[in-house]
């Protein structure tokens, strides 16, 4: 499983990958990185196949959800990469968050 702190993220973040935010609804409406989609984490470890061949970027609060989910999604045959540090991470450094569900 790949992994990159917040500042990684940031710098290194390609706008064709998608983020999967895996935290509860009720977490990614509070707030979250901007263009995430919300997938919680018993829905990606229940279809990890429905992301095969993908580039993916998971967050999650702080790295140890994501971290799960990369790792159910890798041995599916997508190409995960979690962030470690999270959504928790990406707000105290000042970085900006939309609010809302999506």
């Amino acid at each position: 499983m790949r992994e990159m702190d917040v500042e990684q993220f940031a710098a290194g973040r390609r706008e064709n990958v998608a983020v999967v935010d895996v935290r509860s609804l009720e977490e990614f409406v509070a707030g979250h990185v901007p263009g995430a989609v919300n997938v919680p984490l018993e829905r990606v470890i229940a279809e990890p196949g429905r992301y095969a061949g993908q580039e993916l970027y998971v967050i999650c609060q702080s790295g140890g959800r994501s971290a799960k989910a990369a790792e159910a999604l890798a041995a599916a045959g997508a190409q995960p990469v979690s962030v470690a540090g999270g959504t928790a991470g990406w707000i105290s450094s000042g970085r900006p968050v939309d609010t809302g569900a999506r």
